[in-house]
């Protein structure tokens, strides 16, 4: 027993000098840097429709068919479609227009629904395949904060489509990107 007494006095006596060394850093080494911290607070980014997505007027299709209408306000057509709209009418057709504003030179990216459905009482068109004219979706805000773009989709006629004015809505979501 007397060796481990003693194996443990030498053992405590140790852990007394490891506890009684000086820390590493020193009050004469010590040194105070400051930090940097920052953020920006970005403009609300908004968006305002100018101008809507307008197939203008046709005639009554005897088949079903589509028009495509292309945000550069080209427009082609399908189907019964074809004679249709190849009919003379009064009315004009384009695409759909909207403004951005918010941060200065800020991306933001163009999100928006698969299709909507357009109606006059109970008959209903299909409005679907909407494109933009900016690339992949995304834009960016010029030096003011301001941008454009313009957007086209598909209309799907049936044969024999009631007459009438057809309307609805389409959502559009501008986020910063």
């Amino acid at each position: 027993m007397t060796g481990l007494r003693s194996q443990l006095a030498s053992s405590a006596a140790a852990l007394a000098c490891l506890a009684a060394q000086p820390a590493l850093a020193g009050s004469a080494g010590t040194t105070v840097a400051g930090g940097t911290v920052g953020g920006q607070v970005a403009a609300p980014i908004a968006l305002v429709a100018v101008k809507p997505l307008s197939f203008g007027t046709f005639a009554q299709p005897t088949t079903a068919g589509t028009m495509v209408m292309a945000p550069q306000g080209g427009f082609t057509t399908t189907g019964g479609m074809t004679s249709a709209s190849g009919v003379a009418q009064p009315t004009t057709r384009g695409a759909a227009a909207f403004t951005v504003s918010g941060t200065p030179g800020a991306s933001y990216g163009i999100y928006g629904v698969a299709s909507v459905t357009i109606s006059n009482g109970s008959a209903t068109m299909t409005v679907s395949q909407f494109t933009t004219d900016v690339g992949l979706a995304i834009g960016q805000l010029g030096a003011g904060g301001t941008s454009s773009f313009d957007i086209g989709g598909t209309l799907t006629a049936s044969a024999r489509q009631a007459p009438g004015a057809y309307t609805g809505t389409f959502p559009i979501i501008v986020q910063y990107y």
